[in-house]
């Protein structure tokens, strides 16, 4: 079910643009079906989880902390796209230390994408 579903109905010929929300498989592939007949030729994907993993008691403490996600492009299985996730966690507010490892396993995942293909 997308998130926005306004976003899933905006389309045109070649491209679709949308959201999606899911689990990352144990090695942090996260697929979605992009409504194609055939083939996703390009896509881009960004976090639309906006940090919400953040799980601190007063959240106002901790502005900037929590978890993103950073989707680096794979290769298409047909009309399904494809993208490796990287977990980032933000640990100082304020500061710059962060670690980023393979997002195995992560629940609520939320992408907004586009796509390119036919």
């Amino acid at each position: 079910m997308p998130a926005d579903a306004s976003l899933q109905n905006f389309g045109f010929v070649y491209g679709r643009i949308g959201t999606a929300r899911g689990t990352t498989t144990s090695s942090a592939v996260f697929a979605f079906d992009t409504g194609f007949a055939r083939t996703v030729k390009f896509a881009l994907a960004v976090d639309g989880g906006f940090a919400g993993r953040n799980n601190a008691l007063d959240p106002s403490l901790t502005t900037g902390l929590g978890t993103y996600v950073v989707f680096q492009k794979i290769t298409p299985n047909g009309a399904q796209a494809r993208f490796r996730a990287w977990q980032a966690n933000k640990k100082t507010a304020g500061g710059s230390a962060a670690t980023s490892t393979w997002a195995s396993a992560l629940t609520g995942v939320r992408a907004e994408w586009i796509a390119f293909g036919y």
